[in-house]
């Protein structure tokens, strides 16, 4: 009996690999060589190690893409390889925020606004950390000015109003509470220099459902704030991430779940600068994710269970739904009866209604949600420099783009800027409005002939249309090789080598992340008219 014989391959794959490797093996200790003691504290010498190793990733990825004897779910070495420098990037190579793993800005937000939610709600963070600094310390030199969060203005410390709100949230403590938050607010008073103190008191804020509050306390209701606890806290989402790469890993295979490990790990908009060390930052991407791998198993119940928790605790995920509601449709046009919908919806609503209860238990009762979707609401109306999404396409102009409204000598530097946002949004509406029913038909039309878990995964088109998200939740990203699409893959590559070449080139985000959202129209509808054109055939 003859012996099997290997695949043979074209003459020039092996050279081919050989390139590439040789990139790869040269790019990695120039990316080293570029180290700084300042590592990652300086911003530009995390891009500068960051963008080689992007590049890095994308050689070994084409090194596994010119590899065609390997079998199509499995990874290969340089994958295997590409996944771990990326995962190591993204923690910054073990250096996480410098001086600490814990994300201080992030965590005074969502930790002490979830410990204190009955008292503070949504407007009397602020308020009442300035007032507990100054029980501690009463010469302490605070910043002039901080973020009201009853009308998202920078307004004056020392204002009579501004005096009295706070006097009027700290009532809202008992004795013993107030006790209690003085001391936890304490320690990032200690843990933190004056000047970042007061930026982050200039932020928006605590803006999560009463849901997610609800689940935050179980973790964040009890225990002292301080360096350990928030270590756990901030463990929380690096647990969440590593479920969710073995769940896809085991679902569609190791090749596409350490391709989702190195796009993420790469990601310039997703990197550890932003949420990493944070405080269950990551629980709607790991629900979602996981959702999407059940309903591939056919899990369909627990996969509408996902889907809704994700959509309680951020609300846009409820926009990953738009797939498989075209599915389902079609197979109702069809006269076929798609029990896995019914299903998905039944482990959905029951959910949703589970998590609307539990939210009205997480200290203010029922009233909490109309307090949060005023409170949203009004957050919404607030332009942010590093928001993705179509609504830069059709909005930003050169003026907007370039910075040249932002005067840093005001207390609110952006409010001229937001202004001239204002204003083209108004006059730009009804051209907004078509582009996303024309992006939200192409993407009806491409999931028309798709199973549910894939049409599920276009819920990152969907909500590129509808909603400007913050540059960090486009961690969304990592779905991307799930679809199997090479001109989606590398394209959205190309977007993010893009990002952190445009780093080096301008300070503004706006002009970052405007591009972004060009970049990503482009690869979005690169993948969704093919796709399109065979439903209609």
């Amino acid at each position: 009996m003859a012996k099997p014989t290997k695949p043979t391959e074209p003459s020039l794959y092996p050279k081919v690999r050989a390139a590439l490797w040789a990139l790869a093996g040269l790019g990695i200790p120039a990316m080293f060589s570029l180290w700084r003691p300042d590592f990652p504290q300086s911003e530009e010498s995390e891009i500068r190690v960051k963008t080689i190793l992007a590049l890095v990733v994308v050689a070994l990825l084409a090194i596994r893409e010119v590899s065609p004897a390997l079998k199509k779910n499995r990874a290969g070495l340089a994958l295997t390889f590409a996944a771990i420098l990326a995962a190591a990037g993204y923690l910054n190579f073990g250096a996480f925020h410098g001086r600490t793993f814990i994300h201080h800005w992030e965590q005074f937000h969502y930790a002490l606004g979830a410990k204190y939610f009955p008292e503070l709600g949504y407007d009397g963070l602020y308020d009442a950390s300035i007032e507990a600094q100054r029980s501690r310390d009463p010469g302490a030199k605070l910043h002039h000015s901080y973020r009201d969060l009853r009308t998202n203005r920078v307004v004056a410390l020392d204002d009579s109003e501004a005096v009295a709100r706070r006097r009027a949230v700290v009532a809202r403590f008992s004795p013993e509470r107030w006790r209690a938050f003085v001391a936890d607010n304490d320690f990032f008073v200690r843990e933190n220099d004056p000047g970042y103190l007061a930026s982050i008191r200039l932020d928006h804020g605590f803006n999560p459902p009463p849901s997610w509050t609800f689940v935050a306390r179980i973790f964040a209701g009890w225990p002292r704030i301080d360096g350990g606890t928030l270590a756990i806290f901030a463990a929380l989402d690096l647990l969440l991430l590593a479920v969710l790469f073995v769940v896809v890993s085991r679902t569609y295979g190791t090749r596409w779940g350490l391709l989702a490990l190195a796009l993420f790990g790469i990601n310039y908009a997703g990197r550890y600068f932003w949420v990493g060390g944070a405080f269950l930052r990551e629980d709607w991407l790991a629900a979602i994710v996981v959702g999407i791998c059940l309903l591939e198993k056919k899990r369909n119940v627990w996969a509408g269970a996902c889907f809704a928790y994700a959509a309680a605790v951020r609300v846009f995920p409820v926009l990953f739904l738009l797939g498989p509601a075209v599915v389902a449709a079609r197979a109702l046009l069809r006269r076929e009866r798609p029990r896995w919908a019914l299903d998905f919806a039944l482990g959905f609503v029951v959910t949703l209604a589970l998590a609307w209860g539990a939210g009205s238990l997480a200290g203010r009762g029922p009233a909490a949600w109309g307090e949060f979707a005023g409170h949203i609401s009004q957050h919404s109306h607030t332009w942010l420099t590093n928001n993705v999404g179509l609504a830069d396409v059709v909005l930003y102009d050169g003026e907007t783009m370039r910075r040249e409204l932002v005067d840093f000598s005001l207390p609110e530097p952006w409010i001229l800027w937001q202004s001239k946002m204002d204003a083209i949004a108004q006059s730009r509406r009804p051209v907004l409005w078509l582009a996303q029913a024309l992006l939200l038909f192409a993407v009806g039309a491409a999931a028309w002939r798709m199973e549910p878990a894939r049409a599920a995964m276009l819920g990152i088109v969907t909500v590129f249309a509808m909603v400007l998200t913050t540059c960090y939740y486009w961690q969304m990203l990592l779905i991307v090789p799930l679809l199997r699409n090479r001109v989606l893959l590398y394209g959205t590559l190309a977007v993010n080598l893009g990002l952190y070449a445009l780093h080096f080139w301008t300070p503004s985000f706006e002009m970052r992340y405007g591009l972004m959202s060009w970049g990503l129209l482009v690869v979005f509808l690169a993948f969704l008219v093919p796709e399109g054109r065979r439903s209609f055939r």
